[in-house]
């Protein structure tokens, strides 16, 4: 029976003169539920229905709702019906993530053993002597690069054996594909952010971390206003943000940095931060932090403690899950090769290279999974830029997605059919509908691709078997612009204490507001005050373009991956940071002003299959209390070898 104060607000929302039932006050309640609206926003709908779909004043009751309600059912499967929130789906995949550690305070960035706790005095907090890995932690005896193509530069975990997998006279692909999304939510149109929305989501960020700690942490110490005059130490949770919208590497220091509290917090306001008391740090813009201090003055924010946020725990699987998947796989392992983009030279569209890594993978490589990052058609390449293809007459393209179709879809369809291809999108792709993060995935349909190619959006993530993989095709090593202080706890190595902060933050792309791509010589100044057209030639957007409101779908969602791939143009790498395997395949043809050059990485990682039964430690590990779920412990039976393109 609907309550009197729905009743007056309905009645003030559809008129005084709207009587009706209990059912229809219900079927109202349900509505808004369902499409998680609010009653302004379903009075709006209603009238849109009167006026633009049955063009007539409709009574309201039973009748009318119901076809409202498949009014709004169709509108929404067109994607013109918006929910206020949007959600990231979590586990989509049906596994049950549980941590290893609830709260870690001394949780280094860098892999240690389950049950070892971080000590002060270690030298540096670089990757222990058994965990081969990238920058000064890769095998001890140095592999020269080499201008050959296929070339093993650099190998984590080389003591692993290569998993030798597919062969000619194999029918089948012994693999679980199981996406852990939603794709429906990555369906929005582009273009039509709203500030209320932007500010929303914003705020939201701010109070769920502030709300996971207090959960986490049962202490006294109280939340306050970092804003107002305290002459007692205080906790206080807010994002970090520059003085200045137009900061860079240069200008963006200890000084210049103001923590922005929530409205609910703090009205929105935003408060100088002193660092000076603090023994190291790393702050970035955008970054939600919980910090202890006081403001004695009323003017700065002295910050004594940066307090550290709870840890998403590990992805587990049932005894009679990993026994299926072990019997599946023959106990032979997974084989998965990652590959990034661009895969032609940046000044002309010549797709050789490719080709030659899909015959490799044919062949010799013969892995279960290929995942490739765009760009396919890359916007920044010169021939794609100016207009220059080269077609026969009875093949001239209508449009870029036309080219795709003729230069890119032959190449994918001689991958063997036997093997899963996953598709990633890139900000630069030519060929995909969202130029904005987070990214929809590509139209199978339209570029005519064979059913073992998937097409995922950008960021998500997806288990092989077991193995949870999570993929964000944006450099945010390029990106992130870091205020660093070295201290003992801080790892020295920036690749490692970037990904440690995606873990923190629970963000693929934790960076707020994004960066802007110029040149030495572009005055951007006038940005702020709606520079006319003419003025932003050579001025460009950088790397993020973010959709605010949509940002929920770039969470990494109840547990960190068994792997993470962050594609950048920075070094290649493979590393190991708090049990989970981050890799970075470098682009497959890095940017060259030569018009020859090809160079690049791809990496391919052999994976041995778990084995319930080990009991050496190296495999997968019994949860303690559990003797049924155990840790996938991916990061000691997964081998990387990274390749010349």
């Amino acid at each position: 029976m609907a309550t009197e104060t729905f009743i007056n607000q309905v009645a003030k929302t559809f008129g005084p003169s709207t009587k009706l039932g209990d059912d229809e006050y219900e079927k109202l309640s349900s509505l808004i539920q369902i499409f998680n609206v609010d009653l302004e926003d379903l009075f709006l709908e209603w009238e849109s229905y009167n006026v633009a779909e049955v063009q007539q004043d409709l009574e309201l009751n039973m009748t009318t709702l119901i076809q409202f309600h498949e009014y709004l059912q169709k509108k929404l499967a067109n994607n013109k019906l918006t929910p206020k929130s949007v959600h990231v789906m979590k586990d989509g995949s049906g596994r049950k993530p549980l941590s290893k550690r609830a709260v870690n305070n001394n949780s280094p960035a860098t892999p240690h053993t389950k049950k070892r706790k971080f000590d002060s005095s270690e030298p540096e907090l670089s990757s222990p002597a058994h965990y081969e890995s990238a920058n000064n932690t890769f095998t001890t005896s140095p592999i020269k690069p080499s201008t050959g193509s296929h070339t093993l530069l650099e190998t984590l975990n080389p003591e692993l054996e290569v998993i030798n997998n597919l062969s000619s006279e194999s029918s089948s692909n012994p693999i679980k594909l199981t996406a852990n999304f939603d794709p429906a939510k990555f369906k929005f149109r582009t273009m039509q952010m709203k500030l209320l929305e932007s500010a929303d989501v914003l705020d939201d960020q701010i109070d769920s971390v502030a709300q996971l700690y207090q959960e986490y942490n049962k202490t006294e110490q109280q939340f306050g206003n970092p804003c107002l005059s305290s002459q007692f130490d205080i906790l206080c949770c807010g994002r970090i943000v520059p003085d200045s919208p137009m900061y860079d590497s240069e200008t963006l220091n200890s000084n210049s940095l103001f923590l922005e509290t929530s409205r609910l917090s703090g009205i929105g306001q935003r408060v100088p931060l002193g660092l000076s008391k603090l023994a190291g740090f790393s702050f970035f813009p955008g970054q939600i932090v919980v910090l202890k201090g006081r403001n004695p003055t009323g003017k700065q924010f002295v910050v004594e403690e940066v307090m550290t946020l709870p840890q998403l725990g590990t992805p587990v699987s049932s005894r009679s899950e990993l026994e299926e998947y072990n019997q599946l796989q023959d106990g032979h392992g997974l084989k998965i090769v990652v590959a990034s983009g661009p895969y032609s030279n940046s000044n002309k569209l010549q797709y050789s290279k490719l080709e030659g890594l899909v015959e490799k993978i044919n062949n010799e490589i013969q892995p279960n999974v290929v995942i490739l990052n765009g760009p396919f058609i890359d916007l920044t390449n010169k021939d794609v830029e100016e207009g220059r293809f080269n077609f026969s007459r009875d093949q001239l393209p209508k449009n870029l997605d036309d080219v795709f179709r003729l230069l890119i879809t032959p190449i994918l369809r001689k991958v063997d059919s036997k093997i899963q291809v996953v598709l990633f999108p890139s900000l630069k792709d030519s060929c995909v509908n969202h130029c904005s993060y987070p990214q929809d995935s590509f139209d199978r349909k339209k570029f005519q691709l064979p059913k073992n190619i998937k097409v995922f959006p950008n960021p998500s993530s997806f288990a092989v078997n077991e193995v949870l993989i999570g993929s964000s095709n944006l450099d945010l090593f390029k990106d992130l612009k870091e205020v660093f202080k070295q201290d003992e706890k801080l790892s020295k190595n920036r690749f490692e204490r970037v990904i440690d902060h995606i873990f923190q933050q629970r963000r693929y792309y934790p960076v707020i507001p994004g960066s802007i791509a110029r040149t030495s010589e572009h005055d951007i100044s006038h940005l702020t005050n709606g520079a006319a057209g003419e003025n932003l030639n050579g001025v460009s957007v950088g790397g993020s373009s973010l959709e605010t409101p949509y940002l929920g779908l770039t969470e990494l969602g109840n547990s960190l991956p068994d792997v993470l791939i962050l594609p950048s143009e920075l070094k290649v790498f493979a590393k190991v940071v708090n049990d989970v395997v981050v890799i970075n395949p470098g682009s497959f043809i890095r940017p060259s002003r030569s018009i020859n050059s090809e160079d690049g990485t791809y990496a391919v990682l052999s994976i041995t299959g778990p084995k319930v039964e080990a009991l050496d430690g190296t495999n997968v590990e019994q949860v303690e209390g559990d003797s049924e779920l155990f840790h996938h412990n991916v990061y000691k039976r997964c081998r990387v070898d990274i390749y010349t393109s």
